[in-house]
């Protein structure tokens, strides 16, 4: 009689555990947009092009990045660092190509009306993450518009938007 209220206790604590485990995985993978606009400047040391921007998204709110690409392959490879206000993070790798285009439909610091434009697609890979970013999956496509003309500090002016999808922040938890 014992054998038999033990397997009658057994199977069902094994069939939740089952569960859980299967659906952990699960719930992991479910995928949330992921997107946000900002502004920034480029600076070009050949064959390095280091961007660094700040804005607003989804899941991160206030953030800064820091890409650094290497510009003498096509595509453009690097890597990048989201970083959110409290010091969460996100990192990516980047392939980046670029076209050129008249104007930029947003407002880059510092721009002239004649300035010229690079439009720069970077496709981001989500690699790892700290903070309530740990284990987070996804991609993205960030579009970047750069003001070919230098200006008086060194660097290009920049402005943008990204969007896709990751998993939720916590989710891997």
């Amino acid at each position: 009689m014992k054998t038999i209220t033990r397997t009658k206790i057994y199977l069902p604590m094994a069939a939740m555990i089952l569960s859980a485990a299967i659906a952990l995985p699960a719930a992991a993978q479910q995928q949330v947009p992921f997107k946000g606009t900002f502004h920034g400047n480029d600076t070009v040391t050949p064959p390095t092009l280091t961007q660094s921007i700040t804005g607003t998204g989804t899941l991160v709110g206030q953030f800064s990045s820091v890409a650094f690409m290497t510009i003498s392959t096509n595509p453009a490879t690097g890597t990048a660092r989201w970083i959110a206000a409290n010091g969460d993070s996100i990192d990516t790798t980047v392939v980046g190509s670029l076209e050129h285009v008249d104007m930029a439909p947003c407002e880059v610091v510092g721009a002239q009306p004649e300035d010229t434009y690079a439009k720069i697609t970077e496709i981001h890979t989500i690699t790892g993450g700290t903070g309530r970013f740990a284990g987070v999956q996804g991609s993205f496509i960030l579009t970047l518009y750069h003001d070919v003309v230098l200006r008086s500090d060194g660097t290009h002016g920049t402005c943008g938007s990204y969007s896709g999808t990751i998993t939720p922040p916590g989710a891997a938890h």
